[in-house]
């Protein structure tokens, strides 16, 4: 497309509008960077150690989880500290 600008505008417009409807129905995402390992919320698949961090400690989020409510409907695939 010659005129990128307006094709990122419109994915961006897209983008909004699904969380907007993700909102309404009261799907959350689940982001635990930072936060202690669950394994009620999280699939831990990768393991790295490093003394700056605490033990079972979420260094990165690979895949996003959600929940509807209080219900998790896909964990959030992380990689665990320690």
């Amino acid at each position: 497309y010659p005129d990128g600008d307006g094709l990122k505008k419109g994915l961006d417009l897209v983008i909004k509008q699904l969380y907007e409807v993700m909102e309404k129905q009261n799907i959350k995402q689940v982001n635990p960077v930072g936060e202690p390992f669950d394994p009620e919320l999280h699939n831990a698949v990768m393991h790295v150690e490093d003394e700056n961090l605490g033990e079972g400690v979420v260094v990165e989020v690979l895949q996003k989880g959600y929940m509807v409510g209080e219900r998790v409907v896909r964990h959030a695939m992380v990689k665990v500290a320690n």
